[in-house]
């Protein structure tokens, strides 16, 4: 697939997640997911890294925090805070000192287990 492609699909997406961005921050953001998407980001996803993701995700959109709504209610967990590493390259819009590592510390990637859905 072509890369213009792909950050259209992404486009599509994002802006269904975050009707509150502009053009130019779903064009950022869909941009940024391709990019993470090739640097293979989603390897070690787990809840703590996806919060994390959302919430770079959000800046690179240039929205806040509250201009989002899950559509799982009962997501993120509350009892679970985004993690304090990030597995994909920063952006110039990420405002903070959140260290990259190449993938989470001392954890092997998550699978399911056998008969996992």
């Amino acid at each position: 697939m072509r890369g213009e492609d792909a950050v259209e699909i992404v486009k599509v997406s994002l802006a269904l997640a975050f009707p509150a961005a502009t053009v130019e921050g779903i064009a950022r953001a869909a941009e940024t997911v391709v990019r993470w998407g090739a640097e293979d980001a989603a390897e070690y996803l787990d809840e703590p890294l996806t919060q994390r993701m959302l919430l770079d995700l959000l800046q690179v959109a240039g929205l806040s925090e509250d201009d989002y709504t899950p559509a799982d209610p009962h997501w993120p967990n509350a009892d679970i805070p985004p993690a304090d590493y990030r597995t994909w390259s920063r952006t110039e819009l990420m405002d903070d000192e959140i260290n990259f590592l190449p993938r989470p510390p001392d954890e092997p990637p998550r699978r399911p287990g056998p008969g996992a859905v």
